[in-house]
């Protein structure tokens, strides 16, 4: 099928394809991805993954800035969002782009995403303590409520199954833990 991915950062989901038929079931595979030192990174992960005939298109935009062509609209079979919603301006935006992309009936969002502590909670105080120096270091990533806010944006058109998990990071990166996961299938 058809695969759109934003913010593969240098294409750390590629080790997902690696040794598997998903990847050669791929006809076509976008990556909106616009830090330019990633550009690179995404492939020689490609080849370091041993995915030769991987189908990789690179689009050197943010995915606020994306303009997905008419003959691309309703045409992708998966988008995939891996900690990139903390990263950008507009959650609306890149979900909206998302929405366009994919196939009418089925198209569907994958998504993890790293989110907002519960209010009060020393994890809560911790990233809001942490936030701007992880603005500076990770790309302008910020903490968001993003349950709401894709609920709010998806949830009329498209069925969301997700789940909380605490990732597994390092001690010192505890309030990066709080994660969200799961798919989003357009009614």
């Amino acid at each position: 099928g058809r695969v759109l991915e934003f913010g593969p950062g240098p294409g750390a989901n590629f080790k997902c394809f690696q040794n598997t038929t998903s990847a050669r079931s791929i006809e076509r595979y976008v990556a909106v991805e616009p830090n330019e030192y990633f550009k690179e990174e995404m492939r020689k992960e490609k080849d370091a993954q041993g995915l030769d005939d991987f189908p990789l298109e690179i689009v050197g935009l943010r995915g606020e800035d994306i303009d997905i062509a008419p003959e691309d609209h309703g045409s992708f079979d998966v988008v995939v969002l891996t900690h990139v919603l903390c990263s950008v301006d507009s959650v609306q935006s890149v979900l909206a782009n998302a929405e366009k992309a994919l196939k009418p009936d089925g198209g569907r969002i994958v998504f993890m995403e790293h989110v907002l502590a519960p209010e009060g909670t020393t994890t809560w105080y911790v990233q809001r303590f942490m936030a701007p120096a992880l603005y500076i270091l990770a790309n302008g990533c910020t903490f968001k409520d993003l349950v709401t806010e894709m609920g709010s944006y998806l949830g009329n058109r498209f069925d969301i199954d997700f789940s909380h998990f605490e990732a597994p990071m390092p001690w010192f990166m505890h309030f990066v833990r709080p994660h969200i996961k799961g798919v989003a299938t357009k009614r």
